[in-house]
């Protein structure tokens, strides 16, 4: 599955696409992101979903939602695969606060325990995915091209469903980029 910026113009819409450039679904990031424990909340509860990602992929509806797990200089945050009527499909933590990395840590803690690795490439970004209980690669995020007028990754995770694996696309492009 791939991962693309719908315009050059603008790095707010995203679709998702088959092998064969088939469209998928698409994601767009929301105006004013508001975090589900946000002090001062911009949307009422009944408006909350405005302060979301909204994510179609498949013909499904999904909302990409935050919260803060500790505030400083340096927050850790998590992020959630919601449906429509707020079930919890997916989550992964943003870990800033870890001691001797440069880059926060991207572990998955539902549906099963993962780490996203950081990108060793200089021109090409690639980020693997493994598993934290056998240590096994489980596929990669990576960029197909050198040179790209829009942002684009090539989403390669045979061992997660297309929403979870698409949630990971997102999260890598909202945290690596």
């Amino acid at each position: 599955m791939f991962l693309r910026q719908k315009s050059v113009f603008n790095g707010f819409s995203f679709e998702f696409l088959d092998d064969h450039r088939a469209r998928l679904g698409d994601f767009s990031y929301a105006w004013f992101a508001q975090a589900k424990n946000a002090r001062l909340r911009a949307y009422s509860d009944k408006d909350a979903a405005k302060g979301d990602i909204r994510m179609s992929l498949l013909g499904r509806s999904w909302r990409i939602r935050h919260l803060y797990l500790n505030r400083g200089y340096l927050s850790d945050i998590r992020y959630t695969l919601e449906t429509a009527d707020e079930t919890l499909h997916a989550q992964v933590d943003v870990l800033a606060n870890t001691a001797g990395q440069r880059l926060p840590r991207i572990v998955m803690t539902h549906p099963i325990p993962a780490e996203l690795g950081t990108s060793s490439r200089w021109f090409k970004k690639r980020f693997s995915l493994t598993d934290s209980a056998t240590d096994q690669p489980m596929g990669c995020i990576r960029e197909p091209s050198v040179i790209a007028t829009r942002r684009e990754l090539l989403i390669d995770l045979p061992g997660l469903e297309p929403p979870v694996a698409a949630f990971m696309g997102i999260v890598a492009l909202i945290v690596r980029y």
